[in-house]
């Protein structure tokens, strides 16, 4: 089964470092970001959240590899590449997601992501444990297929070719 995810930006910063939520040595985003290139699931992306992507993933990504105090893990940055200039890894749909009913329940620094979610009935896959548990008793959203993981529990689902 091929899985959709809403991939947050987090993933990509702790997966070049190495490290969990608690700036811990941790390879889970990596290997989720490595699972996800080599089989065929794919990372959607509405209007709002291709705007973040575009604008906020790239400039912070290059002040974490030019920074000389950060350690990377060699590779992932190529990786991470390899996933934005790859058109079957990302599908990018420029129309805006619509508010869901009871919304004010999730986070709200993190509404976006769970109507893209809503929108694409799709995987998040998160550090943010508040997220995470948000969404994953919102009525709503679970009625739509949208489920909200850590890295760690997402590698089951990107092993799956």
């Amino acid at each position: 089964m091929k899985y959709k995810f809403i991939v947050d930006e987090n993933i990509f910063y702790c997966a070049l470092r190495g490290v969990d939520e608690h700036d811990n040595k941790d390879f889970s985003s990596a290997k989720f970001l490595t699972y996800l290139l080599k089989n065929c699931h794919t990372i959607y992306l509405d209007r709002e959240y291709n705007r973040r992507y575009e604008n906020n993933i790239p400039n912070k990504l290059e002040r974490i590899i030019h920074n000389k105090n950060e350690h990377i893990l060699p590779g992932i940055d190529l990786l991470i590449q390899d996933i934005f200039h790859t058109s079957e890894k990302i599908k990018r749909d420029f129309s805006n997601s619509l508010k869901f009913p009871d919304e004010e329940k999730i986070p709200s620094k993190d509404i976006y992501i769970a109507r893209c979610a809503n929108r694409f009935s799709a995987i998040i896959v998160t550090l943010d444990k508040d997220f995470r548990d948000a969404v994953n008793v919102h009525a709503y959203l679970k009625q739509n297929g949208v489920d909200a993981l850590h890295p760690k529990d997402a590698i089951k689902f990107v092993t799956e070719t």
